[in-house]
């Protein structure tokens, strides 16, 4: 148990690094108490892309200060988008390598990891052959389109294990995750079950055990199984898609598929195109995408940048030469034009579309217009506005200045992030350097020209935050550090350097450099030494989101019971966890940072890690759990249905055995539209209940937003 625990998001539930209790008491001890570290200056460097921008004047801050911060890691890391849907609720927010450019997430699954399908004309002269991976039957991978990019394709999904492991069935629960929280991206959803594809039949889907539905499929509806780029004729049968566990044969990654495996995983989401009969995805089968009307991502001038004129507008035919690499200026750079339109992987209003519906066939060649077709606007799924309503990206460019002026945002990622991290959050920092903000952008933490710490080697890091300065005019009041050392050597490659945790060093500099900005930028710090560190402490309340009782972990700074302290008040900081955690994981980090606090190493504060896990459901009893730590074989839960106070409310032990989550990989902080099976719901307000927390923590604590604490 360790700060480092917070790093942990891994999808087996255990740390992606080792316990390093030691390493930050070690980092403590290695601090010069009476001045800064030796190696240290003492503050840091401005660097990075923005190097040759002023730094933030020392001029008083003017804003409304609520002494609340927010950050999370993976999954957590949609606390930027809470934080923005709650404008004037956290003075700081912190998105480490997570996915909260969530438009983003979305196309480049439909491009890389639901690509890589041969053209319809080459599948359909190698129809014996579609399950040989040696015939020429496949055009992967995908082609990435942005730096950072990972080539993959359907067949042969990026693997990693660094923090997650991101086998097939990974990919297979992801995707499914992903639907229950919004609906069915790929292809319209069916309108009372959004998960499911619209065409697919709703009562033999869920009235088939799913080794049934996979061994003899049933096809969806005709006017749902045209696709322009392998159906458009609707000659072939569309079926639900059944995938595997992973691969048995030697050689392959286990995310890659296995041609020789059985296919007897359904995925509920997916169709594909049977372009064979046999009733089964062959392993050149194409994988069906009608998410959106097909547009060119060429900008809002409407035309490529061979065909630019230079003055906004466009020429009836490519210039020649052309006038320049980029004529009228629109090309997307997250650094350098951070508005541009042109390849931004994103439809703009202006761009040219083909008005032909989500299944791009026309009326005309199908005999029917599908849904979208015709009505003189682009269109996407119904599905993707509860997408969009969450993006970071989308956000950030619709939010007013005052809305956004209250918050200081803290950004990492690391260049090979296997999730993408790091081409979602450059799309966060181009949102913000759009409404003028003035991103500080590091290239790692330290020891290189350009990072944090340009004197101070990564193993050095956190010890010098101890008497760093990490204000807003010292280093930038807007920071992304992008972490991974372009020139690293394969075996540091292997240790996880630039990856979605990163080394162990980096795991603890990333998420010691975030806490420490957030709790040293908050007014009126309190590092004044003595009283016992806390242990943390599982708590609930009963949560009109999620209809039960809800748990979540509170770490209370030292001295905080103490009657001598009973009119001081102190900050928050909220911390989302990981895929694979859950708030009760982070109780050693809190007694760790609780000792830091006692020395006088950190400011006082008291920290919160909601719970991002879905509720359980006992499958004796039926009834959901929602307030369960983990024990010996059970787990011991609070009475769901008990609305009074803590102390009123029963804890009965429930055994392991009898327990499923209502989700697969968490709840991703989100009000989610179904639960595993596909059922909609009303009481999955799992956003929601974030929010709760902060006001339960203000009426129940001394915090220094709260106005009337009982205790």
């Amino acid at each position: 148990a360790s700060l480092l625990a917070l790093a942990a998001c891994g999808d087996d539930g255990t740390s992606a690094v080792g316990d390093t209790a030691d390493a930050t008491a070690d980092a403590a001890d290695a601090a010069d108490t009476d001045g800064p570290a030796d190696t240290a200056p003492d503050t840091l460097d401005a660097a990075g892309d923005s190097a040759d921008t002023a730094a933030d004047t020392a001029e008083p801050d003017p804003r409304v200060r609520h002494s609340r911060a927010i950050g999370g890691m993976s999954m957590g890391a949609v606390a930027i988008t809470i934080a923005l849907e709650h404008p004037g609720t956290f003075d700081m927010v912190g998105a480490l390598g997570g996915y909260a450019d969530a438009s983003y997430l979305m196309s480049h699954m439909l491009r890389l990891e639901l690509g890589g399908f041969c053209p319809l004309a080459t599948l359909e002269a190698e129809l014996a052959a579609l399950n040989d991976p040696t015939a020429p039957v496949w055009c992967g991978p995908a082609t990435p389109k942005l730096e950072l990019e990972f080539a993959q394709d359907w067949n042969h999904l990026h693997y990693d294990s660094n923090g997650i492991t991101m086998t097939r069935e990974f990919y297979r629960e992801v995707i499914e995750n992903f639907s229950i929280a919004f609906g069915n991206l790929t292809v319209p959803g069916d309108a009372t079950r959004p998960v499911l594809p619209a065409g697919v039949d709703v009562a033999w889907y869920e009235g088939t055990a799913p080794a049934d539905r996979c061994a003899d499929p049933k096809p969806v509806d005709h006017e749902h199984s045209f696709n322009l780029e392998y159906n458009p004729d609707g000659a072939y049968a569309v079926l639900p898609l059944c995938d595997q566990d992973g691969p048995t044969a030697a050689g392959l990654a286990p995310s890659d598929f296995d041609a020789a495996a059985p296919r007897n995983r359904p995925i509920s989401p997916l169709l594909f195109v049977d372009l064979n009969g046999d009733g089964r995805r062959d392993y050149a089968e194409p994988v069906m995408v009608n998410a959106w009307e097909r547009f060119d991502d060429v900008g809002v001038d409407g035309c490529p940048n061979a065909l630019e004129d230079g003055a906004g507008g466009c020429h009836a035919a490519t210039a020649i030469p052309p006038l320049a690499p980029d004529p009228n200026g629109d090309d997307y750079d997250w650094a350098q034009n951070p508005d541009g339109t042109e390849g931004n992987d994103a439809y703009d209003l202006g761009e040219p579309y083909r008005d032909d519906g989500l299944d791009g066939v026309p009326a005309a060649r199908a005999g029917f217009a599908d849904e979208g077709e015709g009505n003189g606007h682009w269109d996407a799924v119904a599905n993707f506005a509860s997408l969009m309503a969450r993006d970071a990206d989308s956000l950030i460019r619709a939010a007013s200045d005052e809305d956004l002026a209250g918050t200081d945002f803290w950004l990492d990622a690391g260049i090979r992030d296997a999730l993408q991290a790091g081409v979602g959050t450059r799309n966060i920092v181009a949102a913000l350097r759009s409404r003028g903000r003035d991103v500080r952008v590091y290239h790692g933490f330290g020891g290189r020209e350009g990072t944090l710490t340009p004197a101070v080697g990564d193993g050095e890091f956190t010890a010098n935050l101890f008497s760093a300065d990490l204000s807003a005019g010292a280093i930038g009041r807007d920071v992304y550090v992008e972490y991974g050392d372009p020139d690293a050597t394969p075996a540091q490659i292997a240790e996880g350097d630039g990856k979605h945790v990163g080394r162990d060093i980096d795991a603890l500099n990333r998420l010691a450099a975030f806490l420490f900005a957030a709790l040293a930028r908050m007014p009126d710090p309190d590092r004044t030494p003595g009283f016992d560190p806390q242990a943390a402490r599982d708590v609930s309340y009963y949560s009109e989101a999620l209809g039960a009782r809800r748990g979540f972990t509170i770490g209370l700074p030292p001295g905080y019971d103490d009657p001598a302290n009973a009119a001081l008040r102190y900050p928050v900081l909220f911390f989302l966890h990981g895929l694979g955690q859950e708030a009760s994981d982070l109780g050693p980090a809190a007694a760790v940072l609780s000792i830091l606090m006692s020395d006088g190493r950190m400011p006082k504060a008291i920290l919160v890690f909601p719970d991002g896990q879905c509720c359980f459901v006992d499958q004796e009893t039926g009834q959901r759990e929602c307030a369960c730590v983990e024990g010996q074989g059970v787990r011991h839960c609070v009475d769901p249905a008990c609305t009074g106070s803590e102390a009123s409310c029963a804890v009965r032990d429930i055994p392991n055995a009898r327990l499923v989550r209502e989700c697969q990989k968490g709840s991703l902080y989100t009000d989610l539209l179904t639960d595993r099976w596909g059922v909609p719901r009303s009481d999955l307000g799992y956003a929601t209940s974030v929010m709760e927390i902060v006001g339960y923590v203000d009426a129940n604590y001394r915090t220094r937003a709260g106005e009337a604490p009982s205790r």
